[in-house]
């Protein structure tokens, strides 16, 4: 009986913990993160790489976030080799929906690279992934040109 009791009183702090909300208002559930040359259909990153030629298509920041009661916003900064802002994009996560529903959500942001100014400004690059208003990576990657021949 008294472990039953003591059961029944652990379950029942660990549902009002788990509610579904974070338990400190800095965490923020990034579950995985990479760069890659492509998105697959059903989301997943291609080519993992941190380098690029001016000759690849894009640059493709991905996240796999565990997603929880809330709707969450998230933005991508992409930065120039100097330092200046180059672009920014936006996305959102949204709550997950039952117990049935899918725990993890991939996000993602492309930079287009061949045939833009990207491709002319070869050097080391980075993108700041910033998610409820709050900084959560950085991550830096490399544009070489090819060379002549």
């Amino acid at each position: 009986m008294r472990e039953r009791v003591l059961a029944i009183v652990v379950l029942a702090v660990l549902l009002m913990v788990g509610s579904g909300q974070a338990s400190h208002p800095m965490f923020f559930p990034l579950s995985e993160h990479t760069i890659a040359k492509e998105i697959s259909p059903n989301g997943m990153p291609l080519y993992r790489t941190y380098t690029f030629t001016s000759d690849d298509e894009q640059v493709a920041s991905w996240l796999l976030i565990w997603r929880d009661a809330k709707v969450h916003s998230v933005e991508w900064r992409w930065y120039w080799p100097e330092g200046r802002t180059y672009a920014r994009s936006f996305s959102t996560i949204p709550p997950i929906d039952g117990f049935t529903g899918m725990w993890a959500a991939p996000v993602w942001s492309c930079l287009d690279i061949k045939g833009t100014d990207v491709a002319r400004l070869p050097g080391t690059w980075k993108v700041d992934v910033i998610v409820d208003y709050r900084k959560v990576l950085t991550e830096y990657f490399t544009i070489t040109s090819p060379q002549a021949c």
